[in-house]
């Protein structure tokens, strides 16, 4: 938690030097519903602190998450315009089930292909961030949740939804940064964003985005990947081969070990055969380009593209092209 803004300590400081007479017109209800906030909030810190000991039993912790969780929302509900309640139950439900990056401490109720608790865990930020706007861990939340929306792609109709308020806190994210951030972050960030704009079939500004992505650094090979897709769709074949061939087989390399790793992901990850076939076919391995192409296509990902994808098909059908296996790394697609 960052530390409290010399204004909020000047708050506190004159809230505890009220005088008799204001503490005089605090109403009794009000005198109740506060205590009964401070003391829920601390019965949920401190189940929160028993959730976090690794010795517990995993049954044990997820009783204390429970009990956590329902503090919490008991002191919202006694002081219903308080952010801080909200704030604790993202981070508390995206600690222990959601952020399962591996780590010595990860606990053991994370697991990273679960999003059960994804969307209380949104829900509980934009809570806080309603209540209130202007609270500086606003910029702590705001990738984890637009990445969280984008996990949450599944190809259902919510996606247009989730893709929008990921594309939102991406954005938000650029303008509170205002320049602080590394290059490589400002990389990822924009070219986080500029995947979120192409999933809005917004090809215009995913374009400009990599362009933006590659331009605040030396950009990785997903970045310019990602760059080549957005071309291809947008019309421009030809030079999103030459993107692709630029990189060479050392990126192309590069490109699928970051896939095996899941240091690139795609949602739905059928998305990813779409980049492949891309790849394939720019380094000369039609058969595997044409097998591709339909896999994309049968995967149902993104269906605004596919006649994008029928249409490479049939260029590799009028070149006699038959379908051959791709290799093994890639059948199927490993991101």
């Amino acid at each position: 938690m960052m530390k409290r803004s010399l204004l909020v300590i000047a708050t506190l400081a004159a809230t505890a030097n009220a005088s008799v007479w204001d503490r005089a017109l605090t109403r009794p209800e009000d005198e109740a519903a506060q205590d009964l906030y401070d003391a829920k909030m601390l019965e949920g810190d401190t189940a929160t602190l028993t959730a976090t000991i690794q010795s517990t039993s995993i049954v044990n912790i997820l009783e204390s998450i429970r009990r956590a969780e329902a503090a919490y929302r008991a002191a919202a509900a006694a002081r219903p315009r308080e952010a801080e309640p909200y704030f604790r139950i993202g981070n508390l439900l995206d600690q222990m089930y959601c952020n399962c990056e591996p780590t010595i401490t990860r606990p053991p109720t994370c697991d990273p292909n679960n999003l059960t608790h994804a969307e209380a865990v949104i829900k509980a930020w934009e809570e806080f961030e309603a209540r209130a706007p202007l609270d500086p861990r606003i910029n702590e939340i705001l990738l984890r949740r637009a990445f969280l929306n984008t996990k949450l792609i599944d190809g259902s109709p919510a996606d247009h939804r989730h893709l929008e308020k990921a594309a939102r806190d991406y954005e938000a994210a650029l303008d509170r940064s205002d320049g602080m951030s590394s290059t490589s972050a400002d990389e990822s960030l924009l070219g986080n964003l500029a995947e979120s704009y192409m999933m809005l079939d917004r090809l215009d500004d995913a374009i400009a985005g990599y362009l933006r992505a590659i331009a605040a650094g030396a950009a990785n090979v997903s970045t310019l990947y990602g760059l080549a897709v957005a071309l291809d769709r947008d019309g421009s074949g030809e030079q999103a081969i030459r993107r692709i061939q630029g990189q060479g087989a050392e990126g192309f390399d590069a490109f699928t070990k970051a896939c095996v790793r899941r240091t690139s992901f795609f949602v739905p990850s059928g998305e990813s055969a779409y980049y492949f076939a891309l790849a394939s076919e720019a380094f000369g391995n039609y058969g595997a380009a044409l097998t591709l192409w339909n896999l994309y296509i049968a995967s149902g990902a993104h269906p605004e593209y596919q006649p994008r994808a029928r249409e490479h098909i049939e260029v590799l059908r009028e070149k006699h092209v038959h379908p051959e296996a791709p290799p093994p790394e890639l059948d199927p697609p490993p991101c």
